[in-house]
């Protein structure tokens, strides 16, 4: 494993130029990469990462993803090696994150270097193909197309499906099987969409106020809630 160490100086002893934005400069920070995605391409090297793990991270500003309008996180290739960085000074040198912190500050203004090892692009169990993702929700392959042309799943990557949404193929499948129309899978897919919404925007003044875990409680609460609801009324409906 590489070691941190100062990078070379300036001819004649003059000041190295300052870097622009944050290490490591030569990677992508465009954040195309959702909390989901960053587990998929890290926890193969740190298990015990998790979404909680990564809110940490950014409320200690090691790594400091973009935020859409919906407060969701999104990383991108660099920040995932910041991640990546920040576990291995963890694990492997049980430094404080105080310590950690001005390394990466360092690192920024290039006053230290830190070689960067290859990864994988993505980790392919993390991913599944069309076929591969209607054998794992026991589906035809006919309802994984007609889902993905109503919307309703989309590609992670080209030509593959986080495998997340494999729980969703199966609800949806099984939906069908009972007679239920595709049109009904778009109406009630837009019902989700507007909970989803109501659902992050309960936990959104919290998250402004830097309290994630208040922020993922009252998320929580509302999904919850709503899916509560939706039985029982669904129920009371049928029972009449």
């Amino acid at each position: 494993m590489a070691a941190l160490r100062a990078a070379a100086s300036a001819p004649e002893g003059a000041p190295a130029a300052p870097l622009e934005g944050t290490w490591p400069h030569a990677l992508s920070h465009e954040p195309l990469l959702r909390v989901s995605d960053v587990l998929g391409l890290v926890q193969s090297e740190f298990p015990a990462l998790t979404p909680s793990k990564l809110r940490f991270l950014d409320s200690n500003g090691l790594v400091t993803p973009h935020r859409t309008p919906s407060g969701y996180r999104q990383y991108s290739p660099a920040d995932v090696e910041r991640v990546r960085f920040v576990l291995r000074q963890q694990r492997d040198h049980y430094r404080p994150l105080s310590v950690i912190a001005s390394h990466l500050e360092a690192l920024d203004e290039g006053r230290m270097h830190e070689a960067i090892a290859p990864h994988a692009v993505a980790d392919q169990d993390a991913y599944v193909d069309h076929g591969d993702l209607a054998r794992a929700a026991s589906v035809e392959a006919s309802v994984v197309s007609l889902l993905e042309a109503e919307g309703i799943i989309a590609q992670a990557v080209p030509g593959r499906f986080d495998r997340a949404v494999v729980p969703l193929v199966v609800a949806c499948g099984a939906f069908l099987a009972a007679g239920g129309a595709s049109r009904d899978l778009g109406l009630l897919g837009r019902a989700v969409s507007r909970e989803a919404d109501a659902a992050v925007t309960a936990g959104r003044a919290d998250r402004h106020r830097g309290d994630d875990k208040a922020a993922d409680e009252a998320t929580r609460a509302r999904m919850d809630a709503a899916v509560a609801l939706f039985s029982a009324w669904l129920h009371a409906e049928v029972d009449k």
